[in-house]
C-alpha cells in the first residue's frame, strides 16, 4: 500500500504546554503548565474553618458512621418472643393456678410489652440521632453560599 492510498488522516495538531525551565545554579529546576479548571470550580473560593470546629463536627459525624449494637431489634427479638409464648401456651389448656400458666399468661404479656415499649423508643432514637446529629453539624459549618 502506497502513500497515495491511505485514507487522508483527520487527526489535528495539539497544542503544547508552556514550558519553563530556567538554568539555576544547583539542582532545582521549575516547571509551569498552563491548568483546565473544572467549570464548577472557576467561581470557586476558599472558606476558613477552624480545626475545633472540625473535630467536633467529625465526632459527631463519627458517630453517625459506624453505628453501636443494634438494641432495638434485640428489644424486638424479645417481644415477639414473649407474646409467641403466651400466644403459644393457649391451646395448652393450662389451670389457672398452675405455675407454668402463671408464667405463660401473666409474665410474658408482661416481658412483651415491655419489650415493645423499649424497642419503639430505640427505635425513635436510632432514626432521630443520626438527623439531630447532621443538623448540629450543619449548623457549626459555615455555608458557602452565604460566606460571600
Amino acid at each position: 500500500m502506497t502513500s497515495s492510498e491511505l485514507p487522508k488522516s483527520e487527526a489535528g495538531p495539539i497544542p503544547v504546554a508552556e514550558f519553563q525551565a530556567p538554568a539555576v545554579a544547583g539542582n532545582i529546576e521549575y516547571e509551569s503548565f498552563p491548568i483546565k479548571k473544572p467549570i464548577e470550580d472557576l467561581d470557586d473560593f476558599k472558606v476558613q474553618v477552624r480545626a475545633s470546629t472540625l473535630r467536633r463536627v467529625r465526632s459527631k459525624l463519627q458517630g453517625v458512621k459506624a453505628p453501636g449494637f443494634p438494641w432495638q431489634e434485640l428489644a424486638l427479638g424479645m417481644c415477639t418472643l414473649a407474646f409467641g409464648g403466651s400466644l403459644g401456651a393457649l391451646p395448652a389448656k393450662l389451670s389457672a393456678c398452675d405455675s407454668l400458666a402463671i408464667f405463660f399468661y401473666t409474665v410474658l404479656p408482661c416481658i412483651g410489652t415491655g419489650c415493645l415499649v423499649a424497642y419503639l423508643f430505640l427505635r425513635h432514637s436510632v432514626h432521630h440521632n443520626p438527623v439531630n446529629s447532621a443538623g448540629e453539624a450543619l449548623a457549626e459549618l459555615p455555608d458557602p453560599d452565604k460566606a460571600r
